[in-house]
């Protein structure tokens, strides 16, 4: 990757030659967020016109909107590590699958005949995450009962929410082999009531639209496995920037080695985690993770009482380069507040609109949207950026 990387990536290959006497992978420079915004077309590899790729974006747990390019060597590499944390939640590849996850296709309009064929195929049910209301939650169980999955994989807040909706109605709920959970901070009390109502272990995961599935459990819960094929994962201290001790917290400092047409080199993401440094009785010699904090997230609740899973307002953001932080900010069940670290002053009234547009489309006509633009966003108490808030209680 670092061949790579120096023979067909210009800021790779300048950012090399500025530091010619690094003999440690330790002494290479660090990727920033910043760097991936600022030197986006520079960190293309030369040789993408002969790849399959495309474009991605996320928010990471830092509000940054930030966009980079993956290619089907990355995918492939991606899907199989999925397969295997299946396979320890006793999924095999025919099986029957259910993902509490965000769609936006769900929120606005049909899925793609290639989407649905892929989805068949894979024999994935979804169910909408973004969207949780009385009658949501209601379908949800009645798939989960009708598709009988051998595993559930959601995000961490949404099922969490199905489940205290069950056990809040007495309701009779299928039991999988396992839930697997991911995209939030899985609390000790959120992995006790899913498995209470589930009355199955639940699988914690860790990953990113950077890097794809990092890490997961298996069926011993040790700590997070991940695979040193496809993540190279140094943890610092992030004042120091220096390693930090066996067991010790720190900020995650990811490289990935299946992407070619981006790398991502030595990238801080912006979570902590550390190194777990017992032994794990299922005799999987790739290392582990632990600990891992990454977003805190609050589900945003509409005037009708339907929770909303904030992902979906936050992807309306992602694509604007003039956005360098943000933070979405529920203070009532009939405001949305966007405030938007800009590099401008004058952001785009036509792009202003199509914020608005799209979060009455997710939260209803009635809710009025404001815009905010300060030059900086404060931190919470825990050091973390809270790039979503809600007052709301649902």
């Amino acid at each position: 990757m670092l061949d790579h990387a120096y023979e067909n990536v210009p800021y790779y290959r300048e950012t090399f030659d500025e530091q010619p006497k690094a003999t440690e992978f330790e002494e290479l420079p660090l990727l920033e967020k910043a760097d991936l915004q600022n030197e986006f077309e520079r960190l293309k590899s030369d040789d993408l016109s002969t790849r399959e790729w495309k474009t991605n974006a996320t928010s990471g747990s830092t509000g940054q909107p930030t966009e980079f390019v993956q290619d089907g060597h990355y995918l492939s590499m991606r899907e199989g590590l999925k397969l295997v944390f299946d396979e320890w939640g006793g999924r095999t590849l025919s099986d029957p699958k259910v993902k509490v996850w965000g769609s936006q296709d769900d929120l606005f309009g049909e899925k793609s005949v290639k989407s649905k064929a892929r989805e068949w195929l894979r024999n994935i049910t979804w169910i909408n995450a973004y969207s949780m209301s009385e009658d949501d939650f209601r379908d949800a169980v009645q798939t989960i009962n009708s598709e009988q999955p051998a595993t559930i994989h959601a995000y961490v807040e949404a099922i969490t929410n199905v489940a205290a909706f069950i056990e809040e109605n007495d309701l009779a709920v299928y039991s999988p082999s396992s839930v697997m959970t991911t995209a939030g901070t899985l609390r000790p009390e959120m992995r006790a009531q899913i498995e209470r109502v589930f009355d199955c272990p639940v699988h914690n995961r860790y990953g990113s639209r950077e890097f794809g599935t990092v890490a997961s459990e298996c069926r011993y819960g040790t700590g997070l496995h991940y695979c040193p094929l496809i993540h190279y994962i140094e943890i610092l201290d992030p004042d120091t920037l220096e390693p930090v001790e066996p067991g010790e917290t720190g900020e995650l400092v990811i490289t990935l080695l299946s992407n070619y047409s981006m790398p991502l080199i030595r990238y801080r993401i912006g979570d902590v985690a550390a190194f777990h440094t017992e032994d794990c009785d299922c005799r999987c010699s790739w290392p582990m993770i632990a600990n891992v904090r990454g977003r805190v997230t609050d589900h945003f609740v509409t005037p009708d009482g339907t929770l909303v899973y904030p992902g979906a307002l936050r992807k309306t953001l992602y694509h604007y380069e003039w956005i360098d932080r943000f933070q979405i900010h529920q203070t009532s069940t009939d405001t949305i507040v966007f405030r938007l670290v800009v590099s401008r002053d004058d952001p785009p009234q036509s792009a202003l609109e199509e914020i608005i547009s799209q979060t009455e489309r997710i939260m209803g006509e009635e809710v009025a949207v404001d815009f905010e633009f300060p030059s900086a966003i404060q931190r919470s108490d825990s050091g973390k950026y809270r790039y979503t808030i809600s007052d709301v209680s649902s």
